[in-house]
């Protein structure tokens, strides 16, 4: 399903530990209860997950519940066992990826914009990109691609993923998205730091 349920749970910035359950508890504060606002019975969920923030902004969630869960960093999907307790997302490997994909993105638009003007680079180079990139794939990465870095999903009771006969996480009764706001100021900075030349493919995907 894809359609939000209730208001969006704010995380107060001195809370690193955030419980997310099935019970009905509307208190707030570092327990985001499922209970109230879910389709699921709420016994299905139970007592859910404990997600962790560690360091600057490494995120670490221990599973609670009977049931496993499935966050999902970027493309990856993960299944969490209960009592498990792993990393499923990396700070510093977020910053790379923005930085690797901002970079890549202004190369290919700088090509594009050589080759309308004219002035195509050798056949070793593709503006500083690999030749095997796609030029039109590359100056395609919008600021929505990067953003996704910066956001973990997790599903309740209800699998997905390619092991799965549901092959999205939209496609499950319940699941959570998570924005990681110190991820989020990193991209930030890495698009103002950015020399954008062709500003198309960026402004494209905020509109």
């Amino acid at each position: 399903m894809d359609v939000q349920v209730g208001e969006t749970f704010k995380v107060p910035a001195s809370c690193n530990v955030v419980t997310v359950d099935g019970y009905v508890d509307p208190s707030g504060g570092d327990r985001f209860c499922l209970g109230q606002l879910s389709n699921v019975p709420p016994l299905h969920i139970g007592k859910g997950v404990q997600l962790e923030c560690k360091g600057e902004g490494d995120v670490w969630v221990r599973c609670l519940s009977d049931h496993g869960g499935r966050p999902s960093p970027g493309d990856a999907v993960h299944k969490i066992y209960p009592s498990a307790y792993i990393k499923v997302f990396d700070l510093r490997q977020c910053h790379r990826q923005m930085q690797q994909q901002a970079a890549t993105a202004q190369a290919a638009a700088t090509a594009q914009a050589a080759a309308v003007a004219g002035n195509i680079p050798g056949p070793g180079s593709v503006g500083g990109i690999a030749p095997a990139i796609s030029l039109s794939a590359a100056a395609g990465i919008g600021v929505d691609d990067l953003r996704r870095l910066c956001i973990l999903r997790m599903s309740f009771v209800k699998g997905w993923g390619p092991d799965y006969p549901r092959q999205s996480i939209k496609e499950t009764p319940c699941w959570i998205e998570i924005h990681l706001h110190r991820a989020l100021q990193l991209l930030d900075e890495v698009l103002h730091t950015m020399p954008i030349a062709d500003p198309s493919p960026w402004t494209d995907h905020q509109k």
